[in-house]
């Protein structure tokens, strides 16, 4: 996933749109909207904002391609929002899987 794909699927997860979103990180939002959309490259005013004001988002995880939906930061000795969205996701896919093999 990409560093929007990821910003946006966090969004979800809150159920925040870009202007609250962008309000939270104290930053304007057509600036916001222009990153996420790739008009303007990702700024360090906003890496030091999701530092700062969504610390449950791993930055080394948010940067790095080869990370998919789990780029939260674990907590030690518990189990966070992300790993069940995670778990449930892969189990909705295994029932569309077998909804669509089997003969109805």
């Amino acid at each position: 996933m990409t560093i929007s794909e990821k910003i946006y699927y966090h969004m979800s997860i809150k159920n925040l749109q870009v202007k609250e979103f962008a309000e939270i990180l104290d930053i304007k939002r057509v600036n916001l909207s222009a990153m996420l959309n790739g008009r303007n490259r990702f700024t360090q005013d906003f890496f030091e904002a999701i530092i700062k004001y969504a610390p449950e988002i791993d930055l080394n995880a948010l940067i790095d391609v080869n990370v998919d939906e789990d780029f939260y930061k674990i907590e030690k000795g518990g189990s966070n929002d992300s790993n069940r969205l995670e778990e449930l996701t892969k189990y909705l896919r295994e029932i569309k899987k077998i909804t669509l093999n089997a003969k109805i």
